[in-house]
């Protein structure tokens, strides 16, 4: 499903409209969800420095937001990561970039009820999915020639409705997260390859959508 939403990048003029963007509701601030709003805080109040930092290092930051009648319906950001900040479990060609999945979130109001981000098409939470599937397209898009990118993000393991929304997309597990006092980092860290066509025959979405971008 595709829905009626424009995709652009943010710009510095949009500081303040950021501050709008509401991914999560004050009703649900107990338990798990409470590590929603460190994702609302990144678009609000830091993505558009976070993202200005990464272009002046070289990293390529990127942040896009999809509107729609009522504003903001979601939004993600991404950047290249440099060799020292791989992940020590991957083994990366040197013609292959990897890029970090650092944000992706979708308004409150096209959640379905208790915040879940279901990805059924036809239902309010399918927007999920569609954000993902434009962040990927943007991805591929950043390198035409590489053979494969590597994608890879961090979810607090508390977050089960993103890890449910990365599975559905195609990304693996490598690294669960947990709870302190162990020791152990609350983020997992999850991964997709994306390969570029080879031929006029291979498929041309990094995903199972279509691209919507208008």
């Amino acid at each position: 499903m595709t829905h009626d939403v424009k995709w652009r990048e943010v710009t510095k003029q949009d500081k303040t409209y950021m501050q709008s963007f509401a991914c999560t509701a004050e009703r649900r601030r107990r338990g798990e969800i409470r590590v929603e709003y460190t994702v609302q805080a990144f678009f609000r109040h830091f993505g558009i420095a976070k993202t200005n930092q990464a272009k002046d290092a070289g990293l390529d930051g990127r942040l896009l937001i999809a509107e729609d009648s009522e504003g903001i319906a979601a939004a993600y950001a991404h950047r290249l990561l440099e060799p020292d900040e791989y992940p020590q479990e991957l083994e990366v060609p040197d013609d292959c970039p990897v890029r970090d999945l650092c944000f992706l979130a979708v308004a409150e109001r096209y959640r379905v009820a208790g915040g879940a981000l279901f990805g059924q098409t036809g239902t309010p939470g399918a927007m999920a999915d569609e954000a993902i599937n434009e962040a990927l397209w943007d991805i591929r898009d950043r390198a035409p020639k590489a053979p494969r990118i590597y994608v890879t993000g961090l979810v607090d393991y508390r977050n089960i409705p993103s890890m449910r929304m990365l599975t559905r997309n195609h990304f693996d597990e490598l690294s669960r997260g947990g709870p302190p006092p162990s020791g152990d980092n609350r983020l997992g860290r999850w991964m997709r390859i994306l390969r570029q066509p080879t031929d006029a025959g291979a498929p041309a979405s990094p995903g199972t959508e279509t691209r919507s971008r208008k």
